[in-house]
């Protein structure tokens, strides 16, 4: 039985050996520079929005966060109403990284917060378009399950800033103007 054991043994480590590469695997370095951000609540103001990621938009994005409404989010009561997940697809800076809205003027509605009108600037505007799936809800708005696509959207400041930021949703066909979102923390850095 040990004999048996031993070449069973034997052959397993030999099927692992023909298996594995003999040199340890590489993976190719960027492409482009890599953006690496981070966005959440800014200190002593609530909010309900965190995620982090780094990437670009030729060889992808790496990534997660949260959406949480809740007593946090504008016009939520207490408890837990929707919770999304995140994930970012796309973002960088209008006009250089990519132009999912034109420039100009929008008006974002507000509900705790007042009503806000943002001009979108090429050359100005930060973005990042996230894939939103939503794992738990009690508002027929979010259904458990769905998919949504956000974009949030502020004036670039490179490194750790509290920033006004926009919300946008995609309704189908375009980006619409959803909420303003205040004020938030933002950490954005370009890297090789």
């Amino acid at each position: 039985m040990k004999l048996r054991t031993e070449k069973y043994a034997f052959l397993a480590l030999a099927v692992a050996a023909l298996v594995l590469p003999l040199t340890p695997a590489v993976a190719n370095p960027p492409s482009a520079p890599r953006w690496h951000v981070v966005v959440s609540s800014s200190p002593h103001i609530p909010q309900d929005v965190w995620f982090a990621g780094m990437g670009n938009n030729t060889d992808r994005w790496t990534s997660g966060g949260s959406i949480c409404l809740n007593q946090l989010a504008q016009g939520f009561p207490n408890g837990e109403q929707v919770t999304m997940l995140l994930d970012i697809v796309e973002g960088g800076i209008i006009g250089q990284d990519g132009s999912p809205v034109q420039p100009g003027a929008y008006t974002f509605p507000g509900i705790t917060e007042p009503t806000f009108d943002y001009t979108v600037t090429s050359g100005t505007s930060f973005y990042v378009m996230l894939d939103a799936y939503v794992v738990q809800s009690s508002l027929s708005t979010f259904p458990q399950g769905a998919t949504f696509t956000f974009m949030f959207m502020w004036d670039f400041d490179a490194g750790r800033s509290d920033r006004h930021v926009v919300l946008w949703l995609f309704d189908g066909d375009e980006f619409q103007p959803f909420l303003n979102e205040g004020i938030m923390m933002a950490n954005v850095r370009l890297l090789p």
